[in-house]
C-alpha cells in the first residue's frame, strides 16, 4: 500500500542473504541509489533537462503514472527549481539520509527475514528523489514490487535515527502483499477500507515490534495521533465499519491520508485504529500469521473488532 505522509545510482546491489537460509534459497533487492545522478545533474540553467535525461528517464519503472507521477513542460521547468533550491539549502541533511539508506538498507532486510522467514528479497529498492511526493512509499506496478526513499523529501518529515521504523513500515507492506495477494503493495490506487484499516494497521504494528524502543508518535510516522484519536474511536470505528467494503474516497481520504479532517480527529487516524486491532489479534496469533490472515476469516475479526470498539465508551 502506497503510504505517502504529504498529500499516505549508478547501481548499488547488495544481497539480501538471511543465516536462515542456503545460498541457493536466497532472492537479492537491487539498491538503487539514483542520487549521484542527480547531484550531477540538478545545478545548473539546463538543469531540467539533465535531470529528465539522467534521473527519470532511464528509471520508467519508477517515474510513471502509476507510481511517482511527474510533470512536463513549463511545471516540470518549475519544479525543477524548487527542487534545486531544497537542496542547495538541505544538502547536509539529504546526504545524510542518503548514506544511511545506502549503509543499513542491505543489513535491515536480512534482520527482516529472520523474523518472516517466507520473505523474499525480489524487487527494486530506490534511494531516490520523489521531488516533494513521498518519503517512502511500496507498490506494485506492472505486476513488480518496488520501494522508494526519498532523501528529497525525508528530513523533512523524519530524524536519520528513527529511518528503520520507516523502512520496516514500507518493507512489511512488500511481504505482506507477498503473503496474501491483497493486502500491503498492491496496485491499487484507491484500496477498499478494509484493505487500508489492516494493511496500514498491522504495518504500523509490525514495525512498532521491530523497534520497541521507538515512541508512539515514531511508530505512526507522525505525531499526536493516539491522543487526537482516542476521543472519537467509537465513532471512527463506526464509519470504518458502515464502509468497510467499499472503495470509498471520501472514508479513505479522512482516515488514511494527510490533511485536514473536519471532524476533529487527527488525520491518518485509521492507522491508529488499525494498529489497536492487531495489537488486540496478536493475543492470539503470531506475527507471521497475522502477515497470513485473509478471506473470510481476516474480514470476520475485523468486524468483530470494530464493533468492540464502536461500542466502547
Amino acid at each position: 500500500m502506497r503510504t505517502q505522509l504529504i498529500a499516505p545510482i549508478a547501481a548499488l546491489v547488495f544481497s539480501c542473504v538471511s543465516s536462515a537460509v542456503t545460498a541457493a534459497e536466497t532472492t537479492s533487492c537491487n539498491v538503487v541509489n539514483l542520487m549521484p545522478a542527480l547531484w550531477q545533474s540538478i545545478h545548473g540553467p539546463r538543469a531540467a533537462k539533465e535531470v529528465r535525461k539522467a534521473v527519470v528517464d532511464p528509471n520508467s519503472a519508477l517515474y510513471n503514472a502509476d507510481f511517482v507521477s511527474l510533470p512536463t513542460g513549463a511545471k516540470w521547468e518549475e519544479e525543477v527549481k524548487r527542487e534545486q533550491a531544497y537542496v542547495k539549502s538541505n544538502r547536509k541533511d539529504i546526504e545524510a539520509v542518503e548514506k544511511y539508506l545506502s549503509a543499513y538498507v542491505q543489513p535491515y532486510m536480512t534482520a527482516f527475514k529472520e523474523t518472516f522467514p517466507d520473505y523474499q528479497c525480489d524487487y527494486t529498492f530506490y534511494i531516490a528523489p520523489s521531488f516533494g511526493r513521498m518519503d517512502g512509499s511500496a507498490a506494485s506496478v506492472d505486476g513488480r514490487h518496488v520501494v522508494i526513499f526519498a532523501p528529497d523529501v525525508i528530513p523533512k518529515y523524519h530524524k536519520v535515527s528513527e529511518l528503520k521504523v520507516l523502512i520496516d513500515h514500507e518493507t512489511f507492506h512488500i511481504y505482506h502483499h507477498q503473503s496474501t495477494g491483497v493486502y500491503g503493495a498492491s496496485e491499487e490506487v484507491l484500496p477498499t477500507i478494509e484493505e487500508a484499516l489492516w494493511g496500514e494497521g498491522l504495518a504500523t504494528f509490525v514495525s512498532a515490534k521491530m523497534n520497541p524502543d521507538a515512541s508512539m508518535d515514531t511508530v505512526m510516522l507522525q505525531p499526536g495521533i493516539p491522543e487526537g484519536a482516542k476521543p472519537y474511536l467509537a465513532d471512527i470505528a463506526k464509519e470504518l465499519l458502515t464502509h468497510l467494503d467499499e472503495k470509498d474516497k471520501p472514508t479513505y481520504a479522512a482516515y488514511f491520508m494527510a490533511g485536514s479532517p473536519p471532524k476533529g480527529y487527527p488525520p491518518r487516524a485509521g492507522y491508529y485504529v488499525g494498529l489497536l486491532i492487531a495489537q488486540s489479534l496478536a493475543e492470539r496469533y503470531s506475527l507471521p500469521e497475522l502477515a497470513h490472515l485473509k478471506g473470510p476469516e481476516l474480514h470476520e475479526l475485523l468486524v468483530s473488532q470494530l464493533k468492540q470498539l464502536a461500542a466502547a465508551r
